[in-house]
């Protein structure tokens, strides 16, 4: 059973004294190292046990999933594990909703996922089947099929990657000596006399930043749909922690630097637009029974303002100085 580990508190005092021209890039270089610490731990653990076939990973959303199963792929892969990778994002099959009172769509729950298929797809390729599997957009929420197969080699490696995927209904049917399971989110707090970011608060500003940059969302879209978020992970949070071997601090020292003037300035805008009148509806309620185009537009706004005033405190540097490998960039987006 995994427990939360390497809790990092940081205050900003402290992001303040690594800012000069010397201190910034050692600081950045030393918590991109500590991440990548706790991803060769994992690795060693699969290398070292040649009944290992699979990995799955689970962890709350924007807890930095994808970056870290690539991470590990690559890892396996240059230790002589060649590992395939699955998502169990691609299997998202939006027909059948849920709501909550407000009128939210629930697409956490683990009944939006394909599971038939997705069950199907791991067992042919953990059966070394060439195994053609689908790929979903979230932009127009439409799913394709991907031109290039998976296929293990004898000593290969699958890792699935998705919110469900400690779900036992994902990783359940193999034996605990098959695979490995790992818990992954950031984990820690930002200070300033008081609490300015907590772990809730650290995820949802990365989920802002990439929302508005991947998926055609507003900030207080996000934020509007934030308590739905946070209600869906209370029904699985502690059963997936409970089943993991590992848990995964994903959360890195100077990222606040980064991802908090981004998040400032998204939301800002959105608050700009909504004083304009020019505020684009909510893309998470596209498929909401109540046809509002936000569920809560009034404590979407009382937060975001709470934010702004958080996010202000905490300086900054250019994001260009975020490395080409890390996860940060799972949010900000690739380099231009």
């Amino acid at each position: 059973m995994a427990e939360l580990t390497n809790k990092l508190d940081i205050t900003v005092e402290e992001l303040e004294e690594n800012l000069g021209s010397k201190k910034l890039p050692a600081f950045i270089k030393k918590s991109e190292e500590l991440f990548l610490e706790r991803t060769n731990t994992v690795v060693d653990a699969v290398c070292s046990n040649s009944s290992i076939k699979a990995v799955f990973i689970s962890g709350p959303t924007s807890s930095g999933k994808t970056t870290f199963t690539k991470h590990l792929a690559e890892g396996l892969s240059k230790a002589g594990r060649k590992a395939e990778f699955l998502s169990l994002d691609d299997y998202y099959n939006l027909s059948e909703l849920r709501f909550d009172k407000d009128g939210r769509p629930d697409f956490e729950t683990i009944d939006t996922l394909d599971l038939e298929r997705a069950q199907s797809d791991i067992r042919r390729i953990m059966n070394k089947e060439k195994v053609y599997t689908p790929y979903f957009d979230f932009i127009s929420k439409s799913t394709f099929e991907k031109d290039e197969p998976i296929q293990l080699d004898e000593n290969g490696v699958l890792v699935v990657e998705g919110l469900h995927g400690l779900n036992k209904r994902v990783s359940g049917s193999f034996k605990d000596d098959e695979c490995i399971k790992i818990f992954i989110m950031p984990y820690g707090n930002v200070y300033c006399d008081t609490k300015l970011m907590e772990t809730n608060e650290i995820r949802l500003i990365r989920r802002i930043i990439r929302d508005v940059r991947h998926r055609n969302a507003t900030a207080l879209a996000t934020i509007d749909y934030w308590p739905m978020i946070e209600r869906s992970e209370e029904a699985y949070y502690e059963d997936y922690l409970s089943c993991a071997d590992y848990h995964v601090n994903s959360f890195l020292a100077y990222e606040s630097f980064v991802v908090a003037p981004l998040a400032l300035a998204d939301i800002r805008a959105a608050l700009a637009a909504v004083k304009d009148k020019t505020i684009a509806p909510s893309c998470f309620m596209e498929k909401s029974n109540t046809g509002k185009p936000y569920a809560d537009l009034s404590k979407a706004l009382d937060k975001a303002r709470r934010l702004v005033e958080h996010l202000e405190k905490i300086p900054e540097c250019d994001s260009a100085r975020v490395p080409s490998d890390s996860i940060l960039l799972e949010f900000i987006g690739e380099h231009k």
